[in-house]
């Protein structure tokens, strides 16, 4: 395994035990991952709109703070407040060791649309 080898081509010096490691995931941080996926996927799903939307659009497609306020049709205030609050809104579905007791993580965040500053 500490054996030298010696790349034909470029005379570049390397051990045989430094070609056999493979630099990818394992399987068990593959399934850690999947897992992890699926339950922030599932927890997103049960954020009320339109935070989800403006989660998906600004955290996880990377749409700057104005494309999201103009594919909303709303200000940027009101972009950065629906961050906040479906983020909260996400931890607290994600973490429910740390939710309120009898405070469901939506309590206050589902405001109608029209009385939500535009």
């Amino acid at each position: 395994m500490e054996q030298e080898l010696t790349d034909g081509g470029s005379g570049t010096r390397t051990r045989l035990k430094d070609t056999l490691v493979d630099s990818g995931e394992s399987p068990f941080e593959m399934a850690v991952h999947a897992e992890n996926r699926a339950r922030v996927e599932a927890a997103l799903r049960r954020v009320p709109e339109p935070f989800r939307t403006t989660l998906i659009l600004r955290d996880i497609e990377g749409v700057v703070y104005e494309e999201v306020a103009e594919i909303q049709g709303v200000n940027l205030g009101t972009v950065k407040s629906r961050l906040v609050r479906g983020r909260a809104c996400l931890k607290a579905l994600l973490m429910p060791s740390q939710r309120v007791e009898g405070a469901l993580p939506s309590e206050g965040l589902a405001t109608p649309l029209g009385e939500e500053t535009r």
